[in-house]
């Protein structure tokens, strides 16, 4: 339609009219509610906005809790529109017979109101709802309570760790093969030398001490931290107790076993079992022992003087003596082992001995040692040695006289007897030389240098046999039975 007919015709409002009228529309808008905008919201006043705020301020409200309190407000099947807009604030459809400017005015004086609105800033106040102040009192003083706790805990374990504050004191501590990390630190705990024993295996754990702790019997002091308690109780420590022991010449595994059990080297089970069940590869002399005998080093436990640890292990033990038997049997010593056969060999022959005799009858180291043994065991003084060695392998090469009759041999085979009878000589042992032929199965005694070298090198003789004379305190040796005979006699009479 064009403005020239709009503005001649008057435009037809009956139908407005009609819809006032209706019933459906209720009760006629009262002064009260003109106010009321398009979307039923009512302005807001300076003054009733002044107010509001005062409240705010007064009741000291906080507009979040307010804001996540309040009931969503129900919008009913989109009757206003889309109420969303940026940040969460209201947007309201625009109408489209309002110009441009109102709407900016609009908006412009929500924008100021939210401004107004912004509650009060809570100052003052800090931890637990305290004032400031007081929460940092609080603080301070819990600060200061653990601070002082934890140095003086520090100060309680350095103390245990680095032994201050400690007397000089020696303590003995013994630590055995089944000893773990719990009960080293129970028998330092017990002796005084730590006051904590967790600490201690707290330190232990982190320092690996278990496995570089060893056992025995150490001399320490509480002067000790942890650390040198540690290095302390290792194998090769300066602090490990030791004890001297002269082992006799002469003696037999039994009693030298016996005798480092009360010196408190080893005990003697323990050095009986390692014997017999433990292989000694690493020494030459040793290939032609039986094994499974706990007396299986017999002969080859160098008597001497040794320095051994107290509470120590059979295998560190039998490691000293047979290192010292290495030693002492030189490789000169072995050299007159094929220099001895040789001799025996040509009076085996001379006397009409067969091939596999001469053969079975050859020495070795360990028939040697076993000699010797029994020449230790029957030696009255050192000067005979080498007359008595002469008997050994005079009988050795002769059939004529198949059993040595030794009676050092039958006192080791009836655990150190000396006063024998005619019983005793018929004990049913190998060691027996009255009823067994040749040598025993091995050495009777553990012999000194003297006696080896005697075996090695025998005096050159004719002698058959010999016997003690007491009034000498020395062996009468003969060269045939007759005159061993009348010895017996002159000493009856």
């Amino acid at each position: 339609m064009d403005d020239k007919k709009r503005n001649n015709q008057p435009e037809d409002t009956s139908w407005l009219d009609e819809i006032l009228q209706s019933s459906d529309i209720g009760e006629e808008i009262t002064a009260n509610e003109q106010a009321m905008d398009a979307n039923g919201l009512r302005d807001i006043g300076d003054m009733e906005l002044e107010k509001i705020m005062q409240d705010v301020i007064s009741d000291d409200w906080d507009l979040a809790d307010i804001i996540e309190e309040a009931p969503p407000i129900p919008i009913h099947d989109n009757e206003y529109g889309d109420l969303s807009g940026e940040e969460g604030n209201l947007v309201f459809p625009s109408d489209p017979d309002e110009n441009a400017s109102g709407e900016a005015a609009d908006e412009e004086e929500y924008m100021d109101t939210k401004r107004k609105v912004r509650p009060k800033r809570k100052d003052g106040y800090g931890l637990w709802g305290l004032p400031h102040i007081a929460s940092t009192i609080i603080g301070l003083a819990l600060i200061l309570f653990v601070g002082l706790n934890l140095g003086r805990l520090v100060w309680v374990c350095a103390t245990d760790v680095l032994a201050f504050g400690r007397e000089d004191q020696v303590v003995y501590v013994t630590v055995s093969e089944s000893d773990d990390l719990d009960s080293i630190a129970q028998k330092l705990y017990d002796t005084g030398l730590i006051r904590y024993k967790q600490l201690f295996k707290l330190y232990g754990q982190l320092s690996n001490a278990e496995k570089k702790v060893s056992p025995g019997t150490y001399k320490l002091n509480t002067l000790f931290d942890y650390h040198a308690l540690v290095s302390g109780m290792n194998t090769n420590s300066s602090y490990r107790e030791t004890v001297t022991v002269a082992i006799p010449e002469g003696f037999s595994c039994a009693q030298i076993f016996k005798l480092l059990e009360e010196k408190g080297v080893c005990t003697a089970s323990a050095l009986e079992e390692y014997a017999a069940n433990n292989d000694f590869n690493d020494y030459w002399f040793l290939k032609d022992i039986q094994r499974g005998n706990k007396y299986a080093l017999e002969g080859f436990l160098f008597p001497d003087t040794y320095e051994f640890y107290t509470n120590d292990t059979p295998k560190r033990v039998f490691i000293k003596f047979l290192n010292r038997f290495s030693n002492v049997f030189t490789d000169e010593m072995q050299s007159y082992i094929e220099k001895i056969n040789k001799e025996l060999t040509a009076k085996m022959k001379k006397n009409g001995c067969s091939s596999e005799y001469i053969e079975s009858h050859q020495m070795t180291v360990y028939k040697v040692i076993t000699v010797a043994s029994m020449i230790e065991r029957e030696s009255a003084n050192s000067g005979e040695n080498y007359s008595i060695a002469s008997v050994i392998y005079n009988r050795l090469t002769n059939p004529d006289y198949p059993y040595l009759n030794i009676d050092a041999t039958i006192i080791y085979a009836l655990g150190g007897k000396t006063e024998l009878t005619e019983a005793d000589l018929q004990v049913d042992s190998p060691y027996n030389t009255y009823k067994y032929k040749g040598l025993p199965p091995g050495a009777i005694s553990n012999p000194g240098l003297l006696s080896i070298q005697a075996a090695l090198s025998p005096a050159k003789t004719d002698f058959y046999y010999y016997a003690l004379d007491p009034a000498k305190t020395e062996h009468h040796f003969s060269k045939t039975l007759k005159e061993h005979q009348a010895f017996l006699d002159s000493l009856k009479g």
